[in-house]
């Protein structure tokens, strides 16, 4: 019988190797395939990512700054500063969304130099003319991020910076606002900001297959996806979700949402916004807005609100 119970140990053993090396084989399939994955095609999402056309035509034809600087990696990215007054010591860094580049903000430019802003357009890393196949949904933009307000404060020490992000750009404004380098931030506009690019993947695998056995398996496959993204980044997958980077936050935030958005449920906002720790937050809920484009379906409604938030909050920090 002592016998009998050392094979089944045995066997328990050998088999638990053999599941979890198969589990952690497959989970680095999925690692790689979640960095190649046609995003645009899942998301619904049309790729400007790389035409600047626009954007190189007003530099030329107004007189704006191409900047760069160096991501840790060595990667170069790519920006417009534009200044605004030569006694401005405020900045604000504009983030597009996915597949877009810093054309994208454009149209948000005009309420930050009423107010006296000098202006940051950035291209993400695999976006516009920065450096890079695709995004990397957090591991390395935090780092670029500080790149680019070092530059800043390298050109004047006495710089204020605040974020407005679009989309995957708010995002990626509210990872930098909830980590150790963003406590120093003036303010974070975010809109239209998903909370976990997980669970995000989990409900478009939802609604495309609309079988609850691919969610099991999902689900099963989750653990061995994070341990492969621990040992190829170091970083665990936690560290790239939004809805945890508010947890962290102390600096003055302004969420932004459409009440008809598809792609992020207008229920991210509302939680981001309750579990967010800042004691300066507001929401504002752009009704019958779908993704991203509340400054298109009523731009003046979403520059009031903007205004305020800046001359209230954001300029009393």
């Amino acid at each position: 019988m002592k016998h009998f119970f050392k094979r089944l140990f045995l066997i328990f053993i050998c088999l638990a190797v053999l599941v979890a090396g198969v589990g952690m084989y497959i989970g680095n399939m999925a690692y790689e395939e979640f960095y190649d994955a046609p995003w645009d095609q899942i998301l619904g999402i049309e790729n400007h990512s790389r035409d600047v056309s626009t954007i190189r035509q007003w530099e030329r034809e107004r007189d704006w700054e191409p900047v760069r600087v160096n991501a840790p990696d060595g990667k170069i990215l790519r920006g417009t500063y534009i200044e605004n007054r030569r006694d401005s010591h405020k900045t604000v860094i504009l983030i597009h969304g996915l597949y877009q580049n810093r054309t994208m903000c454009l149209p948000y430019m005009d309420e930050y130099r009423r107010l006296g802003y000098n202006i940051l357009l950035i291209d993400l890393r695999g976006h516009g003319e920065s450096e890079g196949d695709h995004t990397e949904w957090g591991i390395s933009e935090v780092d670029d991020l500080l790149m680019w307000c070092q530059w800043l404060q390298n050109r004047d020490p006495q710089m204020t910076i605040g974020l407005h992000g679009i989309s995957l750009g708010a995002s990626m404004a509210l990872l930098y606002a909830g980590s150790e380098y963003g406590q120093d931030l003036s303010f974070v506009v975010a809109d239209s900001a998903y909370g976990n690019i997980i669970a995000l993947g989990r409900e478009k695998l939802w609604q495309a297959v609309g079988d609850k056995r691919a969610i099991w398996g999902y689900n099963l496959l989750d653990p061995f996806f994070q341990a492969a993204m621990f040992y190829h980044t170091h970083k665990m997958v936690s560290s790239l979700e939004p809805a945890q980077a508010v947890k962290r936050m102390k600096v003055p935030v302004l969420f932004l949402h459409g009440s008809e958005d598809e792609l992020v449920p207008v229920k991210t906002a509302r939680s981001l916004y309750d579990n967010c720790t800042s004691p300066k937050k507001e929401i504002h809920i752009f009704e019958g807005s779908p993704h991203a484009v509340g400054i298109e379906t009523d731009q003046s409604e979403y520059m009031r609100v903007l205004s305020q938030f800046l001359e209230e909050d954001a300029d009393s920090v």
